[in-house]
């Protein structure tokens, strides 16, 4: 996982609600219409030849920094929540398998090609993420650790929720739907700072990410299914061909 990313999930421990909620616990909260089943995500690289925008081999998993979505597999049951997810990188197999409690993930479990690696429950006040609790499968031996919400990081500000992290160059800020609106890191080792703005259309649909010094990255959606859900995303850097995203999606009968 880049840096920028790592950050992000470390920030996401500040949230009322927190990281459990932030993987997505049901099928509407990820936008999704219908009674899905199964999404499974891929992404490419892309280039224009002629008036087409084709693929043009995979991208670094590694060096995108959340540019591409993740290209896994979610799986929703029959009421729409969050069953699992399965995220394949260097040929090692992740599963990730929730559980929930009054409409949170009360709790998940990672598997790594198919060994229990992580066992994590959160503990909720009024709603609110107050602990998370992880078990740790390393070697055949476990330790635990809790990581406890620091409510001091949260600020409320103009209708939005602000996440703020180690430093007071390290934040998040999102709307009351909780989609990210602008997000902060910086690397104080190699004294760099990363700053993101996202723009979301009338669907709630991702459209746009400015990073300071870096220029725009654009999304435009070329293909929906019956449903209303987009399965082709076309990605671009600065105007330029840059990406393209597939999801095959079915549904519950």
């Amino acid at each position: 996982m880049n840096k920028f990313l790592m950050a992000a999930v470390l920030l996401l421990l500040t949230a009322c609600g927190g990281a459990s909620e932030e993987n997505g616990s049901n099928a509407e909260k990820d936008g999704l219409n219908g009674k899905v089943h199964k999404v499974q995500t891929l992404t490419y690289n892309a280039v224009a030849r002629g008036d087409k925008i084709v693929k043009n081999g995979k991208p670094n998993v590694y060096g995108e920094e959340g540019i591409f979505p993740i290209e896994d597999t979610r799986i929703y049951d029959a009421a729409g929540k969050l069953d699992s997810t399965v995220y394949v990188v260097d040929a090692i197999k992740y599963v990730t398998v929730y559980a929930h409690q009054d409409g949170k993930v009360s709790n998940e479990k990672v598997y790594q090609n198919g060994t229990l690696v992580y066992d994590r429950s959160y503990v909720y006040e009024d709603g609110c993420l107050k602990n998370m609790i992880e078990d740790n499968y390393t070697n055949g031996d476990k330790t635990t650790n809790e990581y406890p919400v620091d409510g001091s990081k949260i600020e409320y500000k103009d209708g939005n929720i602000i996440e703020h992290g180690y430093s007071e160059r390290d934040y998040v800020v999102k709307d009351a739907s909780g989609r990210i609106l602008k997000q902060s890191y910086y690397n104080e080792m190699e004294d760099y700072l990363t700053v993101r703005e996202y723009t979301y259309n009338e669907k709630g649909w991702l459209t746009a990410i400015s990073t300071e010094g870096e220029g725009e990255i654009t999304y435009e959606y070329t293909d929906v299914d019956n449903e209303g859900n987009w399965i082709r995303q076309v990605i671009r850097l600065d105007g330029e061909p840059y990406g393209i995203t597939e999801r095959n999606i079915t549904y519950h009968e």
